[in-house]
């Protein structure tokens, strides 16, 4: 299932009505963009042609862009993107030059996603203890518990569902990583709202 921003989604709505010829021009300026980023000159050229602005070209461009790089994330087949275009709106006449797209970059943008995701660390699993001075002649005041947290990393390359990609077995003691830090129970609850916003708006954009 491809997952765009609504926003996205909106710059592609944008080219559903567009001819074949049209379409094709979007396509090569999104290769151009990948090749040598945007070129806000043929945007303006192609928007005066179609009666719009520079931004609404350049928009779709990145709207296809984004396409490409989400297919190419969730390692679906060419029927799954090719269904996925037809829930969008695509007609018969436009999928093939979709699919075109999809072949002649597909190949790079998965080699850079691979080592993009072998460079990432992801969170495995927490640890955490609570230390506190329960006496001594000398406090004075009222004791704040410390929170001691260990946090597990790994880099092993994964698929959009979280599948272990294929690795050297060799490598595998060199994707781990710990992180170990202190903190009170202000802070802790601090960073908990952050991470839990984190994760509402990472949850907003999926919907």
């Amino acid at each position: 299932m491809t997952v765009l921003s609504n926003d996205q989604r909106e710059h592609l709505n944008f080219l559903r009505d567009k001819s074949a010829e049209i379409l094709l021009d979007f396509c090569k300026l999104a290769v151009e963009y990948f090749n040598s980023g945007p070129n806000k000159k043929k945007y303006s050229a192609l928007g005066g042609k179609l009666n719009t602005t520079h931004l609404t070209v350049q928009n779709s461009v990145e709207a296809l862009l984004c396409l490409l790089v989400d297919y190419c994330k969730s390692y679906g087949s060419e029927s799954d993107f090719i269904e996925n275009l037809r829930n969008f709106g695509f007609t018969s006449e436009q999928i093939p030059i979709l699919c075109q797209l999809v072949s002649s970059k597909s190949q790079i943008i998965t080699t850079i996603l691979t080592r993009l995701n072998n460079l990432n660390y992801r969170f495995t699993d927490l640890e955490w203890r609570l230390d506190m001075k329960v006496s001594s002649r000398s406090l004075l005041k009222q004791v704040t518990p410390i929170i001691v947290i260990r946090i597990h990393m790994d880099n092993e390359p994964r698929g959009e569902n979280r599948t272990v990609l294929k690795k050297n077995v060799a490598e595998a003691s060199h994707t781990k990583k710990q992180v170990i830090f202190q903190t009170d129970p202000n802070n802790l609850r601090q960073l908990i709202d952050v991470l839990e916003q984190a994760l509402l708006v990472s949850r907003t954009i999926k919907a």
